[in-house]
């Protein structure tokens, strides 16, 4: 099966032999090693070798986001929500839930962050964090990140941002833009297995949220730093996940970050080229997409499930939109290992099963 989703998608061999690794204790040595290196190894995808640091956490990339989110407790005046999609709105739950203080700002979901009412919102607002998503996964639309960052900083705010599915597929340059902190996952772009979430943050930011008033358990963002800097994790940890994250880590850096997100670029323009070929149109203007996901209108009187069925047995998987998106678009995610003849592949099934 080729999967064309935003993650889990397709993963090598080599990553799927990292989980037949021996099992080892997570209290013994090996594993320490293991995170430790996993750790180093995460900071230097994120191309951040020094000034941050990077926890670990047991769960998808939500787990990450409700870390962070609970870390800004009675040490912050909360955040402002930059939201033009489910990931924002996911994230001021989270704020709701706990208590944290905030504002969500919905926009269109289907377009970037508007950079002037984004200024507007940022110099007025009380809060001192501003949270936004990078690659909003929700259409496939690629915030102005650098822009944002920069117009928080000049107004002295904390700068806070979802980039689980931009990250390895993204350009990211945190010091440079002033990001404080970022959330990503192993089974998106990376191409490791779901099961762990990370954060990385600066550390400012980490010594400011070191006073924060613990709200989570699990999640909690300073506790686990503590814990992992010395070695071990508060909680039992998913190990033989993170023996495939460790492995994706060394694949990626081995490949370049660099040169992955020109795969990730290569690969999209040729299935959007590909879908414009069979007269299907976009929901998202092509220079507003990301490079991973494509958000596809469904052609009249045609369903998902139309398409989904057929498509897989022929060996692809699509992926359903969220939302009131859900009836007239679907999306497809190019991560993984994918190529170009994967690609083409799809599109010919996808020609066949439209008629075209």
């Amino acid at each position: 099966m080729i999967i064309f989703s935003p993650g889990p998608a397709n993963i090598s061999e080599r990553v799927r032999s990292a989980l037949t690794n021996p099992d080892i204790g997570h209290r013994e040595s090996e594993f320490t090693t293991l995170l430790q290196e996993t750790r180093s190894l995460l900071l230097q995808v994120c191309g951040v070798t020094q000034g941050y640091a990077c926890a670990v956490l047991g769960g998808s990339g939500t787990t990450g986001i409700e870390a962070a989110i609970t870390s800004l407790c009675d040490v912050s005046t909360g955040a402002l929500i930059l939201s033009n999609g489910v990931y924002g709105e996911r994230a001021a739950q989270i704020a709701q839930v706990f208590g944290i203080p905030h504002t969500l700002e919905k926009f269109d979901w289907t377009s970037p962050i508007p950079l002037e009412r984004a200024e507007e919102l940022i110099a007025s607002t009380a809060h001192d964090a501003v949270y936004l998503i990078h690659h909003e996964t929700t259409t496939g639309v690629l915030n102005a990140l650098p822009e944002i960052a920069q117009i928080a900083k000049r107004h002295g705010k904390w700068v806070m941002v979802d980039a689980v599915s931009s990250i390895g597929g993204e350009e990211l340059d945190l010091p440079g833009w002033g990001v404080d902190l970022i959330i990503g996952s192993a089974n998106k772009c990376i191409r490791g297995v779901p099961g762990v979430g990370f954060v990385v943050g600066s550390n400012p930011f980490l010594e400011t949220i070191s006073k924060r008033r613990p709200v989570a358990f699990s999640t909690d963002l300073v506790n686990t730093l503590q814990r992992e800097e010395v070695g071990e994790t508060p909680f039992t940890p998913p190990v033989q996940t993170m023996y495939a994250l460790h492995e994706a880590c060394e694949e990626l850096l081995e490949e370049g970050v660099a040169n992955r997100i020109v795969h990730y670029q290569e690969i999209a323009e040729t299935l959007r080229d590909g879908l414009s070929a069979l007269e299907l149109s976009f929901l998202v203007p092509r220079h507003q997409m990301s490079n991973t996901m494509t958000s596809v209108v469904l052609p009249d009187g045609v369903s998902y499930a139309d398409l989904h069925q057929p498509l897989k047995e022929q060996g692809y998987v699509i992926y359903k939109s969220q939302g009131v998106l859900s009836e007239t678009t679907f999306r497809l995610g190019t991560i993984g290992v994918i190529t170009k003849d994967d690609v083409r592949g799809f599109l010919q099934a996808l020609g066949q099963v439209l008629g075209r």
